[in-house]
């Protein structure tokens, strides 16, 4: 048997492992269509998981850019959503206002058009009234465009040659793409190329912690819905949440288009009895997955 010196062999595996070059320029609009899907679930008192809602929207998408101004545009087509709270999360209900408009330099948000309608959106949909009082409001304007931006820069985040395999972290922290405010980037890598959408598309995933104030929708559903314990209905106050995530992108390196998105998040709740001052504690799940095909 041959034997190769440890120089040469680190070498094959390097040569292996080729870098990709990541383009977020198009020379003509693009158009898909996009499916958007979350589950929702509660871990109850004996540990097992129950799913109390799961969205479901359709919607189409064009994508241009003009010298190196990126912009998207997303209109709503159709909701199939179920569950108890089927109506109830802002994030899920923003996918059905009528259109909504991202322009961007690379990975920085400039403009966001649209979310203006969110609350006029609401008012036509079913739900009782004490929800939609809830649902409604400029904060709200300011966590979905928070949100919307969030995605952008995660789909945005790779910037020239990467390694098509590996850990990237430090790489993109050189290079000035892991710099957020509210959110903590535990690591990025890179899992090489998966075929989705006749695409050769690369994929990466984001680990990142996130802190947000507690949702009331996750309450709504972990005690209102009996998933949970109706001793947990004085937990009123201190509300909290947070978030390990695992957000997986696969894209198109050529345009930078998205071929899918999944977030897997394992979020931590706490609450406080306003009466006793105790505290307690119940984990969420949360998988939001996004499918881009590409219209022919």
């Amino acid at each position: 048997m041959k034997k190769y010196s440890l120089l040469f062999i680190l070498s094959v595996l390097w040569g292996c492992n080729s870098d990709v070059v990541i383009h977020y320029q198009l020379p003509q609009p693009v158009v898909l269509d996009l499916y958007a899907e979350s589950y929702f679930s509660t871990i109850d008192l004996e540990g097992v998981e129950q799913v109390g809602t799961i969205t479901a929207t359709y919607l189409e998408l064009e994508y241009a850019s003009k010298a190196d101004t990126l912009q998207m545009t997303r209109r709503f087509e159709i909701d199939k959503s179920r569950g108890y709270l089927k109506n109830s999360y802002p994030p899920e209900l923003s996918w059905r206002i009528p259109e909504v408009t991202v322009k961007a330099l690379d990975q920085r948000v400039l403009v966001t058009e649209g979310f203006e309608n969110y609350d006029s959106t609401v008012a036509q949909i079913p739900m009782p009234e004490r929800w939609r009082n809830q649902l409604t409001g400029e904060d709200y304007d300011r966590y979905l465009i928070r949100a919307e931006k969030h995605r952008w820069e995660m789909d945005h985040l790779l910037s020239g040659a990467v390694p098509e395999k590996g850990n990237i972290t430090e790489l993109m922290r050189s290079r000035g793409r892991l710099n957020f405010a509210l959110i903590k980037i535990d690591s990025v890598v890179t899992n090489g190329f998966h075929n989705l959408d006749s695409r050769r598309c690369l994929g990466y995933t984001v680990y990142l912690t996130e802190n947000e104030s507690f949702p009331y929708f996750i309450w709504e559903q972990h005690v209102n819905s009996k998933i949970g314990a109706e001793r947990f209905i004085p937990y009123r106050s201190g509300h909290k949440g947070e978030y390990q995530t695992a957000y997986w992108v696969a894209l198109d390196p050529a345009t930078g288009i998205p071929c899918q998105e999944r977030e897997v998040k394992k979020g931590v709740h706490t609450m406080v009895n306003t009466s006793t001052g105790d505290t307690a504690t119940f984990e969420s799940r949360i998988t939001l997955e996004r499918l881009y095909t590409v219209k022919k």
